[in-house]
């Protein structure tokens, strides 16, 4: 039997849907959520509410119905233009449709709200429940080939700043599997040369969970060198160690656009160029490389080594190349 409320849904139902959006919002500020959280949640309903004034732009919120959120969803998985309304990619949006994955992010960020609606008598029925997450195929995330690893690193122009500071930048996602916004985030103090480990604070993971993460003397050096280069550049002693000419920090939209620039010009089409797939490329050449994946799994910074496994994604040949390398028969 479906669960209705027995006490009256309040008076202040005719809110806007901001306003709701704003004390769920406070909500989870209280609860401690980390601000990547929250920014997640902000952007996700802004792509909601817009859908919702274009589509229904008179509906109230007691009007939501299920069929209305199924809509959204269809309109995601069908409807949506790629990269729209992004600073820096919303011209090469072509293909119609968000991956379900990205679906199922902003679904689960949609249902928290709905069920938070639902749970504080703003909503007669949670709606959230109606909700379905997309079947996403967890061997479809692709990674770098050492070959391609080897033409993405040659396109930055070294002679110039910027160039030099994409090549440090790439070079460290693929030699540590960081995030994107740990690196952006890394500030000069987190670095130990001489024990070659990074710091990741507490407030910079995305677990909320602090580690060490290991570096190799060239990936250490080169990283010192940008450090230098930085106080020469700007003549002052400045935290971060990735920015822009004007020294502020260098922001993801900005080392996200520089990727897939490079990726462009490396010709790369077997994997999105991203730097995400840096995280997967380390992964995967970590453990074909005889790494274990315990190890992996504390590098990577993942609650359990479930996690790892849509990180390392093995085709055909690498099977084969593996198999050749360690079957007992190879051994005579």
């Amino acid at each position: 039997m479906k669960r209705m409320r027995t006490t009256n849904v309040t008076n202040t139902l005719h809110h806007p849907l901001d306003y709701y959006f704003s004390i769920f919002i406070r909500a989870k500020q209280v609860e401690g959520l980390k601000s990547r959280t929250l920014k997640d949640h902000e952007s996700h309903y802004k792509y909601f509410k817009l859908w919702l004034v274009e589509r229904y732009p008179t509906l109230k919120l007691e009007e939501l119905t299920a069929d209305h959120v199924r809509q959204y969803l269809h309109y995601m998985l069908n409807e949506r233009t790629q990269y729209k309304n992004h600073p820096t990619l919303e011209k090469h949006s072509h293909k119609q449709g968000l991956s379900p994955a990205t679906v199922n992010i902003r679904t689960r960020t949609l249902k928290c709200f709905l069920k938070f609606l639902f749970d504080e008598g703003h909503m007669q029925e949670n709606l959230a429940k109606r909700m379905k997450l997309q079947k996403v195929d967890e061997d479809t995330i692709g990674a770098f080939t050492k070959e391609e690893m080897l033409l993405l690193l040659s396109q930055p122009n070294q002679r110039e700043y910027t160039g030099f500071r994409d090549y440090v930048l790439m070079t460290l996602l693929l030699d540590t599997g960081m995030r994107i916004n740990e690196v952006l985030q890394m500030q000069v103090n987190h670095i130990d040369y001489n024990k070659l480990l990074i710091q990741i604070p507490a407030s910079h993971s995305k677990n909320g969970k602090a580690r060490t993460v290991p570096i190799t003397r060239k990936t250490s050096e080169l990283i010192k060198t940008l450090v230098d280069e930085n106080k020469q550049q700007f003549n002052k002693v400045i935290p971060f160690v990735f920015l822009l000419n004007n020294g502020e920090p260098l922001t993801y939209h900005q080392a996200y656009s520089q990727i897939k620039v490079y990726g462009e010009r490396a010709g790369i089409t077997s994997a999105r160029v991203s730097p995400h797939t840096f995280r997967h490329t380390f992964a995967k050449h970590f453990i074909m490389n005889g790494g274990d994946v315990f190890t992996l799994q504390k590098i990577l910074g993942h609650a359990n080594i479930q996690m790892c496994r849509k990180y390392v994604q093995m085709t055909e040949k690498d099977l084969t190349d593996t198999h050749e390398q360690t079957s007992p028969v190879a051994q005579y």
